[in-house]
Protein backbone atom coordinates (compact mmCIF):
# COMPACT_ATOMS: atom_id res chain seq x y z
CA UNK A 1 0.00 0.00 0.00
CA UNK A 2 0.71 3.83 -0.97
CA UNK A 3 -0.45 6.72 0.83
CA UNK A 4 0.50 10.05 -0.16
CA UNK A 5 0.86 13.12 2.46
CA UNK A 6 0.57 16.64 1.18
CA UNK A 7 1.32 18.96 3.44
CA UNK A 8 -0.47 22.35 3.27
CA UNK A 9 -0.03 23.80 6.76
CA UNK A 10 2.36 26.57 5.31
CA UNK A 11 1.09 30.14 4.97
CA UNK A 12 0.69 32.73 2.67
CA UNK A 13 2.59 35.41 3.78
CA UNK A 14 5.26 35.89 1.05
CA UNK A 15 2.33 35.84 -1.02
CA UNK A 16 0.51 38.12 0.66
CA UNK A 17 -2.54 35.83 1.44
CA UNK A 18 -4.25 35.77 5.06
CA UNK A 19 -5.24 32.06 4.14
CA UNK A 20 -2.51 29.74 4.16
CA UNK A 21 -0.67 29.22 0.52
CA UNK A 22 -2.95 26.23 -0.55
CA UNK A 23 -6.13 27.70 -0.39
CA UNK A 24 -5.01 30.48 -2.27
CA UNK A 25 -7.11 30.85 -5.61
CA UNK A 26 -5.17 29.64 -8.84
CA UNK A 27 -7.57 29.77 -12.00
CA UNK A 28 -10.85 29.14 -9.66
CA UNK A 29 -9.30 26.44 -7.22
CA UNK A 30 -7.22 26.40 -4.13
CA UNK A 31 -3.60 25.38 -5.02
CA UNK A 32 -4.13 22.18 -3.02
CA UNK A 33 -6.96 21.04 -5.30
CA UNK A 34 -4.16 20.09 -8.03
CA UNK A 35 -2.30 18.22 -6.24
CA UNK A 36 -5.20 16.11 -4.83
CA UNK A 37 -6.42 15.64 -8.22
CA UNK A 38 -3.10 14.42 -8.97
CA UNK A 39 -2.54 11.73 -6.26
CA UNK A 40 -6.23 11.55 -6.34
CA UNK A 41 -6.63 9.89 -9.79
CA UNK A 42 -3.32 8.15 -9.42
CA UNK A 43 -4.07 4.26 -9.51
CA UNK A 44 -1.16 3.43 -6.96
CA UNK A 45 -2.12 5.61 -4.44
CA UNK A 46 -4.53 4.27 -1.74
CA UNK A 47 -5.41 7.50 0.90
CA UNK A 48 -4.44 10.85 0.70
CA UNK A 49 -3.54 12.53 3.89
CA UNK A 50 -3.36 16.45 4.15
CA UNK A 51 -1.98 18.55 6.57
CA UNK A 52 -3.35 21.79 6.89
CA UNK A 53 -3.13 24.70 10.09
CA UNK A 54 -5.42 23.66 13.24
CA UNK A 55 -7.34 26.50 12.46
CA UNK A 56 -8.09 25.16 9.04
CA UNK A 57 -9.16 21.74 9.42
CA UNK A 58 -13.04 22.52 9.17
CA UNK A 59 -13.11 24.79 6.53
CA UNK A 60 -11.00 22.70 4.79
CA UNK A 61 -13.08 19.45 4.77
CA UNK A 62 -15.91 21.47 3.22
CA UNK A 63 -13.24 22.59 0.72
CA UNK A 64 -11.94 19.08 -0.12
CA UNK A 65 -16.18 17.85 0.30
CA UNK A 66 -17.11 20.00 -2.79
CA UNK A 67 -14.87 17.57 -4.98
CA UNK A 68 -16.80 14.61 -5.64
CA UNK A 69 -13.65 13.21 -7.91
CA UNK A 70 -11.72 12.49 -4.74
CA UNK A 71 -13.02 13.46 -1.54
CA UNK A 72 -13.61 9.99 0.07
CA UNK A 73 -10.14 9.25 -0.10
CA UNK A 74 -9.06 12.21 1.47
CA UNK A 75 -8.15 12.47 5.27
CA UNK A 76 -7.65 16.28 6.87
CA UNK A 77 -4.95 15.70 9.78
CA UNK A 78 -3.69 19.03 11.73
CA UNK A 79 -0.43 20.21 11.18
CA UNK A 80 2.20 21.54 13.40
CA UNK A 81 4.25 24.60 13.83
CA UNK A 82 7.33 23.29 11.79
CA UNK A 83 6.78 22.05 8.93
CA UNK A 84 8.56 18.64 9.86
CA UNK A 85 5.70 17.91 12.61
CA UNK A 86 3.07 18.07 10.31
CA UNK A 87 4.35 15.92 7.89
CA UNK A 88 4.63 13.66 10.97
CA UNK A 89 1.43 13.96 11.90
CA UNK A 90 0.46 13.18 8.67
CA UNK A 91 2.40 10.09 8.05
CA UNK A 92 1.40 8.82 11.23
CA UNK A 93 -2.45 8.72 10.50
CA UNK A 94 -1.11 6.30 7.21
CA UNK A 95 -1.02 2.37 8.02
CA UNK A 96 0.74 1.66 4.64
CA UNK A 97 4.15 0.04 3.83
CA UNK A 98 5.03 3.26 1.88
CA UNK A 99 4.35 7.04 1.49
CA UNK A 100 4.77 9.85 -0.37
CA UNK A 101 5.25 13.17 1.12
CA UNK A 102 4.75 16.06 -1.53
CA UNK A 103 4.07 20.03 -0.72
CA UNK A 104 1.17 21.55 -1.88
CA UNK A 105 2.18 24.40 -3.11
CA UNK A 106 3.11 21.95 -6.25
CA UNK A 107 0.80 22.01 -8.61
CA UNK A 108 2.31 20.21 -11.30
CA UNK A 109 2.82 16.87 -10.07
CA UNK A 110 1.63 14.61 -12.91
CA UNK A 111 1.04 10.58 -13.30
CA UNK A 112 4.31 10.36 -14.76
CA UNK A 113 6.04 12.15 -11.80
CA UNK A 114 4.91 10.19 -9.06
CA UNK A 115 5.33 6.81 -10.81
CA UNK A 116 8.67 7.43 -11.74
CA UNK A 117 9.14 7.62 -8.16
CA UNK A 118 7.04 4.58 -7.17
CA UNK A 119 9.47 2.60 -9.73
CA UNK A 120 12.42 2.89 -7.27
CA UNK A 121 10.69 0.67 -4.24
CA UNK A 122 12.43 -2.14 -4.85
CA UNK A 123 16.25 -0.18 -4.70
CA UNK A 124 16.00 2.68 -2.24
CA UNK A 125 13.68 2.95 1.10
CA UNK A 126 13.90 6.45 0.67
CA UNK A 127 13.84 8.38 -3.36
CA UNK A 128 13.61 12.30 -3.46
CA UNK A 129 12.54 13.37 -6.90
CA UNK A 130 14.97 15.55 -8.64
CA UNK A 131 15.83 17.67 -11.84
CA UNK A 132 18.85 18.19 -13.16
CA UNK A 133 20.57 22.21 -12.33
CA UNK A 134 20.84 23.78 -15.16
CA UNK A 135 22.16 27.52 -13.62
CA UNK A 136 26.02 27.99 -12.48
CA UNK A 137 26.09 27.63 -8.52
CA UNK A 138 28.43 29.49 -6.73
CA UNK A 139 29.34 29.45 -2.78
CA UNK A 140 29.13 33.11 -1.38
CA UNK A 141 30.63 34.69 1.40
CA UNK A 142 29.14 37.40 4.27
CA UNK A 143 31.12 40.20 2.65
CA UNK A 144 29.63 40.49 -0.11
CA UNK A 145 32.26 38.55 -2.20
CA UNK A 146 31.72 35.16 -4.60
CA UNK A 147 33.21 31.91 -3.36
CA UNK A 148 33.96 28.69 -5.74
CA UNK A 149 32.10 27.63 -8.56
CA UNK A 150 30.65 24.33 -7.69
CA UNK A 151 30.83 21.68 -10.45
CA UNK A 152 26.16 22.01 -11.61
CA UNK A 153 26.80 18.31 -13.31
CA UNK A 154 27.18 17.14 -9.69
CA UNK A 155 24.49 18.54 -8.18
CA UNK A 156 20.58 18.36 -7.88
CA UNK A 157 17.85 20.76 -7.50
CA UNK A 158 15.48 18.46 -4.90
CA UNK A 159 11.45 18.55 -5.23
CA UNK A 160 8.77 16.56 -4.02
CA UNK A 161 7.38 14.47 -4.30
CA UNK A 162 9.90 12.26 -2.12
CA UNK A 163 9.20 8.20 -1.40
CA UNK A 164 10.19 6.01 2.06
CA UNK A 165 9.34 3.17 3.86
CA UNK A 166 6.76 4.63 6.28
CA UNK A 167 8.35 2.74 9.33
CA UNK A 168 11.71 3.81 8.80
CA UNK A 169 10.60 7.60 8.58
CA UNK A 170 8.70 7.42 11.82
CA UNK A 171 11.97 5.89 13.16
CA UNK A 172 13.69 8.96 11.85
CA UNK A 173 11.77 11.81 13.17
CA UNK A 174 13.14 10.69 16.71
CA UNK A 175 16.13 11.61 15.57
CA UNK A 176 15.44 15.22 14.77
CA UNK A 177 16.45 16.50 18.46
CA UNK A 178 19.77 15.29 17.74
CA UNK A 179 20.44 17.89 14.58
CA UNK A 180 21.72 21.35 14.38
CA UNK A 181 18.87 22.68 12.82
CA UNK A 182 15.17 21.29 11.65
CA UNK A 183 15.40 19.43 8.68
CA UNK A 184 14.27 21.33 5.21
CA UNK A 185 12.68 17.74 4.30
CA UNK A 186 12.57 14.35 5.20
CA UNK A 187 15.14 12.95 3.48
CA UNK A 188 17.52 14.88 5.31
CA UNK A 189 16.69 12.90 8.27
CA UNK A 190 17.61 9.69 6.18
CA UNK A 191 21.00 11.18 5.60
CA UNK A 192 21.74 12.73 8.91
CA UNK A 193 21.57 8.76 9.34
CA UNK A 194 23.66 7.48 7.02
CA UNK A 195 21.12 6.19 5.01
CA UNK A 196 21.56 5.87 1.14
CA UNK A 197 19.29 8.23 -0.94
CA UNK A 198 18.13 7.04 -4.07
CA UNK A 199 16.71 10.03 -6.57
CA UNK A 200 13.98 10.19 -9.55
CA UNK A 201 13.73 12.48 -12.39
CA UNK A 202 10.97 14.69 -12.02
CA UNK A 203 10.00 17.84 -14.29
CA UNK A 204 11.25 21.47 -13.66
CA UNK A 205 7.81 22.53 -14.08
CA UNK A 206 6.52 20.81 -11.11
CA UNK A 207 7.92 23.80 -9.30
CA UNK A 208 7.03 25.21 -5.72
CA UNK A 209 4.69 28.20 -5.54
CA UNK A 210 6.64 30.46 -3.38
CA UNK A 211 6.52 34.21 -4.23
CA UNK A 212 3.87 36.40 -6.30
CA UNK A 213 5.70 35.59 -9.53
CA UNK A 214 5.67 32.34 -8.98
CA UNK A 215 1.91 32.00 -8.57
CA UNK A 216 1.83 34.60 -11.65
CA UNK A 217 3.60 31.83 -13.77
CA UNK A 218 1.27 28.78 -12.47
CA UNK A 219 -1.77 30.90 -13.37
CA UNK A 220 -0.02 31.52 -17.21
CA UNK A 221 0.75 27.55 -17.19
CA UNK A 222 -2.99 26.53 -16.27
CA UNK A 223 -4.45 29.11 -18.72
CA UNK A 224 -2.21 27.89 -21.20
CA UNK A 225 -3.13 24.02 -21.02
CA UNK A 226 -7.03 25.02 -20.57
CA UNK A 227 -6.99 27.07 -23.98
CA UNK A 228 -5.08 24.10 -25.62
CA UNK A 229 -7.27 21.83 -24.21
CA UNK A 230 -10.18 24.09 -25.62
CA UNK A 231 -8.84 23.64 -29.22
CA UNK A 232 -8.50 19.76 -29.12
CA UNK A 233 -12.21 19.87 -27.58
CA UNK A 234 -13.75 21.87 -30.60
Amino acid sequence: MVDAVIAGAGSGTRLGYPEPKAFVGLCGKPIVYYSLSAFGSHPSIDKIILTVPPSMVDESQKIVGGYDEFRSRVLIVPGGEERWQSVKNGVSASTAEWVLIHDAARPFVTHDVISSVLDMRDKFNCVITATPEVDTIRTFEDNGRCGVTLDRSKVLRVGTPQMFRRDLLMQSFGQIQNMQAPPTDEAALFESQGMPIGYSWGDPVNFKITTKTDLMIARALIEKNQHQQRDRDA
